[in-house]
């Protein structure tokens, strides 16, 4: 019941091009689901006594930037599609080897926030000068 190495590689990488209609791209957002779901499946894999060698994930989104931008009211200010998959090297047969890889999904706080949305306040306040 032990964890020799987690691995997270979502490679963190912007556009080259910014002023580009469509765009697949990692980013703050998917890194973060990277970590907190890999992490996720990690802890419930081990609380199952399943030892997990190493886990790679990646996850990769496509957004319109135009929409981000704000030059097309039409687009979609986020990401219309968010992929992860994961690359576990553990003692288990295929079958639990999908089984635990849904670990990390059904039990992330963020993709949970992410897919049944949440409230979000914001506000702002004027800076201290230090």
């Amino acid at each position: 019941m032990g964890l020799t190495t987690a691995r997270l590689s979502p490679n963190f990488t912007e556009p080259r091009r910014i002023s580009s209609a469509r765009n697949r791209s990692t980013s703050m957002p998917t890194s973060t689901l990277a970590a907190c779901v890999t992490s996720t499946l990690i802890y419930h894999a081990a609380a199952r006594g399943i030892v997990i060698e190493e886990v790679e994930s990646k996850v990769e989104g496509d957004i319109d930037l135009r929409g981000f931008l704000g030059t097309d009211k039409s687009v979609r200010n986020g990401f219309q599609n968010i992929r992860m998959s994961f690359d576990i090297s553990a003692d288990v047969n295929d079958e639990e080897l999908q089984e635990l890889a849904k670990l990390g999904p059904t039990f992330s706080p963020v993709l949970d926030s992410l897919t049944k949305g949440v409230p979000v306040t914001v506000q702002a306040q004027r800076m201290r000068k230090k």
